[in-house]
């Protein structure tokens, strides 16, 4: 009985979870799409359509002129040549952190997505292109260099072989 109480809970939350992740990915992957074809004249019209809670703290000509430094920006980078999501991290059914990689001609970004429930619906409550994944990549090997001096660390290199020993 007890087990079967376990499933019916597990499968419950099983289903929450996927009809979220659905939600998230209906208001999200439109706009991956779109910038992924090159679609890029209304990018951030597409993360806050009118109607939308949180369109309400832009105007028309804010809009606008968000629309157009994301399709230059985006021009500026050339072609993409896919993307896929990196990251997602979150605060059960409240917020949703995503991260996605897109891959241009010129050099990849990460498009990172802040998706908010605050009653019923999710809905984006920040986007923004960072084209600073070297960075970050740098500033992750810095703290990779810094662990090399832990014995577990050591252990993994010398398993993998990486060290040439005489």
């Amino acid at each position: 009985m007890k087990f079967s109480k376990l499933l019916t809970t597990f499968m419950l939350v099983l289903s929450f979870n996927t009809l979220a992740n659905d939600e998230i990915d209906k208001l999200t992957l439109p706009i991956m799409e779109s910038i992924h074809k090159g679609e890029n004249s209304n990018v951030f019209s597409m993360a806050f359509p009118k109607g939308s809670p949180s369109r309400k703290y832009f105007s028309d000509s804010d809009i606008e002129q968000y629309d157009n430094q994301f399709q230059n920006s985006f021009k500026a980078l050339g072609k993409s040549s896919g993307y896929f999501e990196y990251l997602n991290s979150d605060i059960p059914d409240v917020l949703v952190l995503k991260y996605f990689v897109v891959k241009f001609d010129v050099e990849p970004v990460i498009i990172k997505f802040v998706l908010y429930k605050q009653d019923k619906l999710w809905r984006i409550n920040s986007f923004q292109v960072d084209d600073t994944l070297d960075d970050y990549l740098e500033e992750s090997a810095k703290h990779r260099l810094g662990a090399l001096g832990h014995q577990d660390i050591r252990a993994e290199i010398k398993a993998n072989k990486l060290i040439k020993q005489d």
